[in-house]
């Protein structure tokens, strides 16, 4: 059964479970405040892609007076999954934080915090002399300068929140303004909102449009929501109007922690929301305990969901795997003095056919600079197609590069290296179809995923490429090396320009076009259909077989979105490698 997605709407007095005993923190229990601008991270090369800071630490806000926490677990990952938050009302900010139980939380789930707190008065003002600083120090998280992220820490691409109080009030205002960086949120009295607030959100439409050409308002993007209220007036009722409106929930209620959740309509938010997830919204009538009940708001809600993707018609809302559950396994190696990693899935389907004694496919699939293995698993959606199809999915993390991760792509990095040592282990270690054998990736990926077509050795593994959002530019007339069918797919609002006349996508283009003797030039394809949301270039050999395929996804910008890799596993599957080696495709 699919995971869904939720959002609850609570009408009745909910107790939610505290985190360990309820005290009161005392100062030796408290952990020491470092400066974040006078911590110099130390990156360990046998660490992988851990973070190189650990602990709480004070930020000065740039453009205010004011500061934020920030909280980083030790052995955190690179890009770890972050809760945003701001201190209640008549709370100081770390006896709170461990009092409620969000630090131990953190420790344990291995996420970030990210902390708003009252000024030096250690009051909060009202929302009005609140708003300027709420909004630039959300807007700072993931700045990459001494004023954002800086080279401490690296966030993820959307962030759980957590809105206690008036000043959270703000906090839900600034997530309604745009609710694409953000993957899932609880509001804990704090849903005071004027209706004419809500009112501009339909007429705030986002720079881009959507995949059929529309603008898209603020107020039609979904949320997953749980809003607690102490008590349910006006303005917390049309709150709760308003998600389950950008929600499309269904009007039939079922239970959950006695109170009532309101489904996603099924059939509705296609794109926005991945196919088998559904989004919903939440309201406690009385809340007990939640401001000390970390555990519950992520545990029983925020956890259950991941996002991903820049441009509004390019961002989708999906279940977070559980990899415990999914039975993902994580492999190391020690290449030239530093630890690499890489994780594998082998669905039911590929277990079965080990069983039998039968192969399967396998797919390679790479992140993008910045990202890790975790989020290129968590927002490709990869899984899914694995668990449909029944090939074995592989998930390797490029170098941590100091707050940073990313791919080398020239034929002496050693990535190179380290991908055909991926490829020698997953292939002695799993059933595996050495002639099915596909490779892609996102981004810096992508650029490596070409990296590699071109590689002679390397090549030699794989039966076709596909990827996103990453091209090479080049002027080489050395087009040898095997048939190797390709793929490329770009976003309509992508970092570079798509069209197939400019230098990055023609040259990349143009090498594929002749090393698989394709007729034709990136400008002359043999056919441009229109696929669902894909604006398709197809380019054949001179026996009619399509060897070299060019889209541009409507919608997108630099991102991916779940629907390309069942678009990508269609190509792959199309091709094997015969019994001399070549890569042909299969009769269907």
């Amino acid at each position: 059964m699919k995971n869904r997605l939720l959002i609850i709407v609570m009408t009745v007095a909910m107790a939610l479970p505290l985190t360990g005993s309820a005290r009161a923190a005392t100062a030796s229990s408290l952990p020491p405040v470092q400066q974040l601008s006078a911590t110099t991270p130390v990156y360990d090369p046998m660490a992988g892609i851990k973070m190189g800071i650990s602990g709480l630490f004070e930020r000065t806000i740039s453009g205010t007076n004011r500061t934020a926490k920030i909280y980083v677990p030790k052995a955190a990952n690179l890009g770890a999954y972050m809760v945003v938050l701001n201190v209640p009302e008549g709370e100081q900010t770390v006896p709170w934080l461990v009092d409620s139980g969000w630090i131990d939380l953190a420790e344990k789930n291995k996420f970030l915090l990210y902390v708003f707190e009252p000024g030096a008065s250690g009051h909060w003002g009202s929302p009005d002399e609140e708003r300027s600083y709420l909004e630039t120090a959300y807007a700072n998280i993931s700045v990459n300068s001494p004023d954002g992220r800086g080279t401490w820490y690296l966030p993820p691409e959307s962030y759980y929140v957590v809105g206690y109080d008036r000043p959270g009030s703000v906090l839900q205002q600034i997530v309604m303004k745009d609710p694409t960086l953000v993957a899932a949120a609880t509001f804990v009295d704090a849903s005071d909102i004027a209706p004419a607030f809500l009112k501009q959100l339909d007429s705030t439409f986002y720079p881009t449009t959507d995949w059929n050409g529309q603008q898209v308002a603020s107020s039609s993007v979904p949320l997953p929501v749980w809003i607690m209220e102490d008590r349910l007036g006006d303005e917390a009722a049309g709150v709760v109007r308003y998600w389950q409106e950008a929600n499309q929930t269904a009007s039939k209620a079922t239970g959950f922690h006695g109170g009532r959740i309101f489904h996603q309509r099924k059939g509705a938010l296609k794109y926005y929301v991945a196919d088998g997830s559904l989004s919903a919204v939440a309201v406690t009538g009385k809340v007990k305990n939640a401001k000390t009940s970390a555990a519950g708001i992520y545990g029983d809600f925020l956890s259950r969901y991941t996002r991903y993707g820049g441009n509004v018609g390019g961002n989708t809302l999906g279940s977070r795997p559980d990899y415990g559950k999914l039975g993902v396994q994580f492999r190391t190696m020690e290449l030239a003095g530093r630890m690499r990693e890489y994780m594998v899935y082998v669905p039911a389907k590929a277990r079965q056919a080990a069983r039998k004694g039968r192969t399967v496919p396998a797919v390679i699939s790479l992140h993008g600079s910045g990202l890790t293995m975790y989020s290129m698993f968590d927002f490709s959606r990869w899984w899914e197609v694995a668990d449909d199809e029944g090939f074995i999915l592989v998930v390797p993390t490029g170098l941590n590069t100091q707050n940073r991760t990313g791919w080398g792509t020239t034929a002496d990095h050693v990535d190179m290296t380290f991908l055909q040592r991926v490829l020698n282990e997953v292939k002695t270690g799993y059933n595996i179809d050495p002639g099915r054998i596909y490779l892609g990736g996102q981004s810096n990926g992508s650029m490596t995923t070409i990296a590699a077509g071109k590689n002679p050795e390397l090549s030699k593994n794989f039966a076709a490429l596909g990827s996103t959002s990453g091209g090479q530019t080049s002027s080489t007339t050395d087009y040898s090396g095997e048939t190797l069918p390709f793929l490329l797919l770009f976003g309509q609002f992508d970092l570079w320009p798509n069209d197939l006349s400019t230098p990055y996508v023609g040259d990349t283009m143009r090498y594929w076009i002749n090393r698989n003797d394709a007729l034709g030039t990136p400008t002359t394809p043999a056919s441009v259909e229109r696929v669902g949301r894909y604006d398709i270039s197809s380019w054949k050999d001179a026996d009619g077989t399509t060897v070299a395929r060019y889209g541009v996804n409507r919608g997108r910008g630099h991102s991916t979105i779940a629907d390309e890799a069942r678009v990508l596993w269609d190509w792959y599957s199309q091709w094997h490698k015969d019994a001399q080696g070549n890569n042909v495709q299969l009769s269907r």
